[in-house]
């Protein structure tokens, strides 16, 4: 009988122990698919554009500012430009959440999305200051 209940109490223990070690390596992947770094931008080349800050989401993991730029042919679309996170940005890169507002006039320097989308990785902006700053510090 109390061998019975060592076994079952064992084996109940080692469920718990594949669970936890299954729990844990979800997790790992799921935060290493979720940082994907610059595999979405073509890093070939750095495109240039200017325009009006239309928003700002000032949230984690990442910061994203939305304008409406003008690529060099001469079209205007919003384009979604992602920053690095909230904690580099304020602690080395000397942003605030009030650095870009909505309809300011700015010049963008970055990375653009492969599939052609309007999405940029922002290396660099000019403020209507005359500051630039790092977009990921």
């Amino acid at each position: 009988m109390r061998n019975s209940f060592l076994r079952r109490r064992r084996m109940r223990n080692g469920e718990r122990a594949a669970g936890v070690a299954v729990a844990l390596l979800l997790a790992c992947a799921a935060g290493a698919w979720a940082h994907h770094g610059l595999a979405a931008f073509d890093t070939t080349r750095t495109v240039r554009m200017e325009g009006t800050i239309t928003g700002v989401q000032w949230i984690n993991p990442h910061v994203f500012v939305y304008a409406d730029l003008t690529d060099s042919n001469g079209k205007v679309a919003n384009w979604k430009l992602e920053l690095g996170s909230l904690g580099m940005l304020t602690k080395y890169g000397g942003w605030t959440e009030t650095t870009v507002k909505k309809g300011d006039h700015v010049k963008v320097q970055g990375f653009v999305a492969k599939d052609g989308s309007p999405y940029m990785s922002l290396g660099r902006i000019w403020l209507p200051d005359g500051r630039s700053l790092e977009g990921k510090p």
